[in-house]
């Protein structure tokens, strides 16, 4: 046998033309003889897009084209996976038999690459029988039908075909040249049709005769074959009878065939074909039938039952039909990976095979063989995602599956980085693809915690929140189909030890230290509301030390510090440290330290415009009486003193405070003063007392200054009684006034009297009072520059809230003129000079009238408010004048377009029904709201200063 296979190489080699010819030295082809074919296996991707097969025997070499290999009965395909098939039946053209039990074959792979070039694979073949050929032998290929007849049968009698089938044959065959094989083709309505082997041939037919046996082969879909419904089922049948006639013989052989054509079905679980029980075309006499064996396998092989078992495979065989059932995905099946808009889908497909034996009153045995390739749709399923961390390892273990062999993992993006598997593997990502037994795979991904690309989340108790999102890039093969799946895995762990911080007390400084933990590097460090970093600490003049503890030393006076409260007793501090997610800024811990530092003297300038200062009065001889000292305004007392010392607290805009702009700073300066007794009273000339005076000024940086005026406009007439207006803010004019004043703000304050004479003035409120009672206002100009300075109440009017722009509004005065509602009246009372007031032109006095208890307007709480104007009556015409009506009153406002302005208010005062009582608390006030005039001063931060002043016993 070695030497004949050498032979046929030698011969083969001949035979072939120009061109590289290969040896097969990688093992890229399988080949196999069995039961009744050829059969050889190759790699798609080896075999490429390009190629062909060419059958040799003596006479030449034939190229294989579709419809030649289906005539002569070569059968190649590419299944689910890829791999090429390649069979040759036993008794295909171009094979070489001997006495039909062993076969001999060859033939070669042809591969052509991008430019036509051909590279050859030859291979020659020799097969034997694994079993004897039986009487008759149908085979239902892929792509064509075979049915070969043992030649020692006794010829045809009248009963073994249809009788039309059997005078037809029979008369044609009578008349019929004597030594030519010939067949007749059986139709349906149809006369028969004769042709001799070489025109069945050009047809597309094949007949032939060997040793012991006569062939006929038909592609499917030829033109005399049929489709006759059988049990329901569609089957392709020919009924063709050859024949051979000598002088003293005639030989006629049944030579029909028949192939169930229905396709597969999939319920969602079992793939099944169904083919007939008993083929009608084959069998004549059904009574008659009588099963032999029916065995089922996979790929052009039977399997025993107990493997078919196993492999949870069904043959279920009932009088008309023979169903196979696969599960889905069961072994000896392939499935195929495909992706529609990302999602995943999978396709599953067997090569079953159907091996029919049964005998009938004609024939002792038929064989009857199937090759049929079924498949499901593609079906979506979503892969699973199990996470199978243990937090104890600190270590993310993430499964990814199932999926088809031809699924491979391309790369990772980890929390939004992507990585190529290489990259994953050098960062220490661990990437493991597991094999399963049936053929899928899962891969499975372990991240550190630690891994920097995990970020971590303190939610509180101890317990850190680690939070894993992956994006897997997957690739099918060999389409490169991409597909991406996302998971999130978040995994907490109580392992969190937080600093420990405590505060203290020095005596000049508050300091927090605090011990380390296992996640400082997720904390910031924040002093209040603002970060404590290297800069922040030099800006502040905290002292940092960063080392294996941390510590911060907060001095005193230095910003940052809260101050709760200042008095004799001492300076109450608070410093609030925190503890923050560096990624969310959420608290996580929180440490508060308060410190008690002694009183000394001392300036406070709080931000929201409260100055605080404690005057040490001990240093003049005689000693000064710190309970008889007083601000600028004689009515501004100590809020506490003892012996030594007198702390007074008090807002910018009150107790006679000055102020200026210098520079880029507005400065608020008042004076601790004593006023010394002096005897006589008469003719005052002797004191005991110490002169004492204590200048104390308050700095607020700026920004940027801009004069602005504020004009609010009257309600155009007809007028409804119910004021409503906004306010208009004009850029002062600073280039026709010559030099600027010194003057920038307005000091003035508003009182509400008790009556007419305005001789006592109400000093808490709210104030309570009947709706008939009229209220009586007054403003007062403080600390004039000029004695020629003139007040005048430009707008007045009132609201319920302590806004100005407040609504509802009651006009009062507009452009100095009386404004009266339909509820009530308002006019001026005049100022005379007297012991209280010596310089009359600095006050202006208004009252407020209900005219009715039955109009409920007013029931309500009233804030009284007032755009005062400060002129020179030596220099302004409109300052001597009042109300001006009319057009006229355009000229008065550009008049006073130069003058100082500022806003004053006063209230709340709850207006009641006769007998009633109130029921309106006052609103809630900031210091500045209501009092401090209306400057466009865009101011940054304002910093709190402590000014320590030396006092001096006769010099400020």
């Amino acid at each position: 046998m070695g030497f004949r296979l050498l032979l046929g190489v030698a011969w083969l080699c001949a035979v072939l033309p120009a061109g590289l010819v290969a040896q097969d030295l990688s093992g890229n082809f399988v080949t196999e003889c069995r039961d009744r074919y050829f059969w050889m296996s190759t790699n798609g991707k080896f075999a490429g897009g390009n190629f062909r097969f060419d059958v040799i025997d003596r006479s030449g070499v034939y190229p294989l084209n579709d419809s030649y290999a289906a005539a002569c009965g070569f059968t190649y395909s590419f299944n689910l996976p890829g791999d090429l098939i390649f069979r040759a039946s036993f008794l295909a053209c171009h094979v070489e038999s001997v006495n039909d039990v062993s076969y001999a074959l060859q033939y070669r792979f042809v591969r052509l690459d991008s430019l036509g070039r051909e590279t050859v694979y030859p291979f020659s073949l020799s097969c034997s029988t694994e079993s004897p050929w039986n009487p008759r032998e149908v085979v239902c290929e892929e792509n064509y039908m075979e049915v070969s007849v043992r030649k020692n049968v006794p010829v045809i009698a009248q009963e073994g075909l249809a009788k039309e089938d059997w005078e037809a044959a029979l008369s044609i065959a009578q008349e019929a040249v004597m030594s030519v094989w010939q067949v007749v083709f059986h139709q349906t309505g149809m006369p028969p049709k004769t042709m001799n082997a070489a025109d069945a041939r050009t047809e597309g037919y094949f007949i032939n005769s060997t040793t012991s046996r006569v062939l006929f082969r038909s592609p499917y879909g030829m033109a005399k074959s049929e489709v006759v419904m059988v049990a329901g089922i569609p089957v392709e049948a020919i009924r063709a009878t050859v024949f051979y006639k000598q002088r003293w013989m005639l030989l006629l052989v049944d030579t029909s065939a028949a192939c169930a054509k229905n396709p597969s079905v999939f319920d969602g679980t079992y793939l099944s074909w169904v083919t007939p029980r008993l083929l009608s075309p084959l069998v004549l006499h059904p009574t008659k039938f009588v099963d032999k064996q029916i065995k089922m396998g996979v790929e052009g092989r039977p399997l025993d039952e107990i493997t078919a078992t196993s492999r949870g495979y069904q043959l279920l065989v009932n009088s008309t039909a023979v169903k196979i059932s696969i599960p889905f995905g069961a072994v000896g099946g392939y499935r195929k990976s495909h992706v529609i808009d990302n999602k995943y889908n999978q396709m599953y497909a067997i090569d079953l095979f159907l091996e029919h034996q049964w005998a009938d009153d004609l024939w002792e045995v038929t064989q009857h063989r199937s090759f049929k390739p079924v498949r499901t749709p593609f079906i979506a399923e979503t892969p699973f995602v199990i996470n199978n961390t243990i937090p104890e390892e600190k270590v993310f273990t993430v499964t990814l599956g199932i999926f088809n062999p031809d699924v491979e993992l391309k790369n990772l993006t980890i929390n939004g980085v992507p990585l190529t598997l290489p990259e994953a593997v050098n960062q220490g990502i661990v990437v493991t693809e597991v094999q399963h037994p049936n053929g899928t795979k899962s891969f499975v991904l372990k991240v550190p915690f630690t891994h920097p690309l995990i970020p971590q989340k303190y939610i509180g108790n101890g317990v850190r929140e680690f939070t894993l999102n992956i994006n897997y890039t997957l690739n099918i093969l060999p389409e490169n189909e991409p597909y991406f799946h996302p998971a999130t895995i978040v995994c907490r762990v109580k392992d969190v030890i937080l600093p420990v911080i405590k505060g203290s007390c020095t005596e000049n400084s508050i300091v927090f230290e605090g011990t380390r933990g296992n996640m400082d590097y997720f904390w910031v460090v924040y002093i209040g509301k603002h970060q404590l970093t290297s800069e922040l600490a030099a800006d502040r003049g905290y002292i940092l030390t960063n080392l294996t503890k941390f510590i911060v030393e907060v001095p005193l006076f230095s910003v940052g510090c809260i101050y709760e409260d200042i008095s004799l007793r001492g300076l109450s501090v608070r410093v609030e440290l925190t503890l923050r997610s560096a990624v969310t800024l959420e608290v996580v811990l929180s440490s508060i330290q308060r410190c008690q530092f002694p009183t000394k003297q001392l300036l406070v300038c709080m931000p929201n415009g409260v100055m605080t200062v404690v005057a040490v009065t001990m240093e003049p001889i005689p000693v000064v009486e710190p309970s008889k000292t007083t601000l600028l305004d004689k009515t501004c007392k100590p809020k506490e003193f003892d012996s030594t010392r007198a702390l007074f607290t008090f807002t910018v805009n009150t107790c006679g405070t000055r102020s200026k702009i210098v520079e880029n700073y507005l400065i608020y300066e008042n004076e601790v003063v004593y006023t010394r007794a002096l005897f006589p009273p008469n003719a005052p000339v002797i004191t005991r007392d110490s002169e004492y005076r204590l200048t104390i000024r308050c700095r607020y940086p700026l920004n940027d200054t801009v004069k602005l005026l504020a004009e609010r406009k009257a309600v155009p007439a007809p007028y409804t009684g119910k004021g409503f207006g906004s306010l208009e803010f004009n850029p002062y004019s600073q280039g026709s006034g010559g030099s600027k004043k010194f003057r920038d703000v307005l000091n003035l304050k508003a009182r509400i009297a008790r009556d007419v004479s305005y001789s006592q003035f109400y000093s808490t409120f709210p104030v309570s009072q009947s709706m008939l009672e009229p209220l009586f206002l007054e403003v007062e100009l403080l600390h004039p520059q000029n004695l020629s300075d003139q007040l005048i109440l430009q707008d007045c009017w009132a609201t319920e809230t302590p806004e100005l722009d407040a609504s509802p509004q009651w006009d009062l005065v507009t452009d100095s003129c009386l404004t009266s509602g339909d509820s009530y009246k308002t006019q001026f009372h005049p100022v005379s000079a007297s012991a209280l007031t010596k310089s009359p032109h600095h006050l202006q006095r208004l009252e407020v009238q209900a005219r009715s208890a039955e109009d409920q307007v007013l029931w309500k709480q009233v804030y009284l408010h007032c755009l005062a104007v400060v002129c020179d009556s030596e220099k302004a015409v409109a300052c001597n004048k009042t109300c001006i009506t009319g057009v006229k009153r355009s000229a008065r406002s550009v008049e006073l377009a130069d003058s100082v302005k500022g806003y004053i208010s006063a209230g709340p005062v709850q207006i009641v029904p006769e007998g009633g009582i109130a029921g309106v608390k006052a609103a809630g006030e900031t210091p500045l709201a209501p009092y401090i005039p209306v400057l466009g001063v865009a101011v940054g931060v304002l910093l709190l200063a402590v000014v320590v002043f030396a006092v001096k016993a006769t010099r400020c």
